[in-house]
């Protein structure tokens, strides 16, 4: 095991892949995309590390051309690649991201195994996650072996530790065997985690409860999950924790692509935990209120550029923007 001095106030591990995005001349008899940095966990480090986070991430790359762009840009957008490691015996994961008439995607992956699935635990740097402040992780690392030995590697030595541990269980079909599979291991996350990012549709799914808001509040409770928030698109989000349960309406937007608006969410979610500075019981009212407030105005604002990646404007120039996105 490797030990490394540098601190950063969030590290995250996770999938760094290629999304190819429908480019504006596209059509289906002529379909062309646009290369975009892709990977959730590494979306919501772009978001933090726009605001003026320390962030890090651990993943895999291939040594291959999309391998190389991703390295670069990654570090251009201020997050410590040092960690990301380059896989000879398999090439970058390539996602093709589809859009519907609303500008809602779906993912088909070229990934058999991607470079990603294939972080070993005896690859990982423990001094890197001791120095931390929270750890953040997805569901996707947790699909194949010997990602899945990595990542819950990761999260036992993050608990050992008393750090915050954040989780979005993101449910991509294609990449799970089947569905008693992704729920298994899309719930083994949730009993790690403190902070807890969940779309409506993935309460659902886990649950199979229809009543969203009533699933979410089992989640929290079955899970012990401190701080949890669920995101219904447009239509807004609530937050459960601390014995509030308190919602957020959506905003009026022309989308453009939705693709990474659930990251930049939890990017916003953890900025707004980090800057308040208390431990998730020290949160008020107040605080969870301001806390989703931001976060839905702030995933508004992603869906009307492209991509998830490094796509939420600076702190400085957020309050001009928002003058312009309205309540539903």
């Amino acid at each position: 095991m490797k030990e490394e001095n540098g601190k950063c106030e969030v590290v995250s591990l996770g999938e760094l892949l290629i999304d190819l995005i429908p480019h504006h001349d596209y059509t289906a008899d002529a379909p062309s995309y646009e290369a975009k940095v892709g990977g959730a966990p590494i979306n919501v480090l772009s978001g933090l590390a726009k605001w003026g986070h320390t962030t890090a991430y651990i993943s895999k790359v291939g040594n291959d051309a999309f391998g190389g762009y991703l390295r670069k840009q990654v570090k251009g957008a201020n997050i410590n690649v040092d960690y990301v490691l380059t896989e000879r015996s398999a090439p970058t994961t390539v996602a093709i991201v589809s859009l519907d008439e609303e500008k809602n995607r779906t993912f088909d992956f070229i990934r058999n195994p991607g470079a990603d699935q294939l972080l070993t635990k005896d690859e990982i740097q423990w001094g890197l996650i001791r120095e931390a402040e929270v750890f953040h992780f997805g569901s996707l690392s947790l699909t194949h072996h010997p990602s899945r030995e990595a990542t819950l590697a990761v999260l036992k030595y993050a608990k050992e530790n008393h750090k915050t541990i954040s989780y979005d269980p993101n449910y991509r079909p294609l990449l799970w065997e089947n569905q008693d599979e992704a729920k298994r291991w899309m719930v083994e996350g949730l009993k790690w985690a403190d902070i807890v990012k969940i779309s409506d549709e993935e309460v659902q799914f886990i649950t199979n409860e229809e009543d969203a808001l009533m699933a979410s509040q089992v989640l929290a409770e079955t899970h012990h999950i401190p701080l949890l928030v669920m995101t219904k698109g447009k239509e807004g989000a609530l937050v459960v924790c601390n014995g509030h349960v308190l919602e957020e309406d959506g905003h009026t937007v022309q989308p453009v692509d939705t693709t990474g608006a659930g990251d930049c969410f939890m990017a916003s979610v953890l900025h707004q935990f980090l800057v308040k500075n208390k431990s998730i019981q020290e949160l008020t009212e107040q605080d969870l209120a301001d806390m989703l407030q931001f976060a839905n105005r702030v995933a508004a604002y992603s869906t009307t550029v492209k991509g998830g990646f490094s796509v939420v404007p600076p702190l400085d120039e957020f309050e001009k923007i928002i003058r312009g996105v309205q309540h539903v």
